[in-house]
């Protein structure tokens, strides 16, 4: 395990900070189409007091994904109890380029993967997040390695938290086949019952709504 016994913050676990309230800060990688409506489902149900301050990661072209987050801010922040700090301090957005956008030459993509890549890793050590959500979208795998690197050499200490698409019924995505494989994910959640009989480290949580 690579993870200190102590998370997270100073000297507590996941569930003794739960269960004491204490604050934990989110990193949520944000995708497009599909992935955002799911994303958008996990995050509105969060208890926003106790996951705070929470950070969102969208790719600098997702125009989409700025309106669905402040979507689900508004209405975590309606259910938020304590109101000492203004809505947009509560949040914040870090753009990020992709990798490789649609049609772009495979050549050129691999200068644009590496300016992905330093992005990251700026976004990942400025946000110092205790937790990485993420649900598919391939913005979240240079996220999540840089995140499982910080940890592995305890720089940081984030649990790494991912979510199949409902749309994977009988296979994993290529981003869930990357962060199950490598065992980069702390907790792997589906949607299916029957992938966790071809991937036993998984767990089934039913269809999100």
């Amino acid at each position: 395990m690579r993870h200190s016994s102590k998370w997270p913050g100073k000297g507590k676990k996941l569930s003794d900070a739960i269960s004491s309230n204490e604050k934990v800060s989110l990193c949520a990688v944000i995708g497009s189409g599909g992935h955002t409506g799911e994303m958008s489902i996990l995050l509105s149900q969060l208890n926003s007091d106790l996951f705070s301050p929470r950070h969102y990661i969208i790719a600098e072209t997702d125009k989409m994904g700025i309106d669905k987050i402040m979507e689900v801010e508004k209405g975590l922040y309606s259910k938020q109890k304590n109101r000492s700090m203004k809505a947009e301090e509560t949040f914040t957005v870090t753009k990020i380029p992709r990798s490789r956008e649609v049609g772009q030459s495979y050549f050129s993509s691999i200068f644009t993967t590496l300016w992905a890549i330093i992005k990251s890793v700026i976004a990942v050590w400025k946000i110092k997040p205790d937790i990485v959500l993420c649900n598919g979208p391939g913005t979240c795998i240079p996220i999540c390695l840089i995140a499982y690197f910080f940890d592995l050499i305890r720089l940081r200490n984030t649990r790494i938290i991912f979510v199949e698409s409902v749309c994977r019924v009988k296979s994993l995505s290529l981003s869930g086949k990357i962060l199950y494989t490598f065992r980069i994910a702390d907790i792997f959640l589906v949607q299916w019952e029957d992938l966790v009989k071809i991937y036993p480290r998984a767990d089934y949580i039913g269809i999100l709504n």
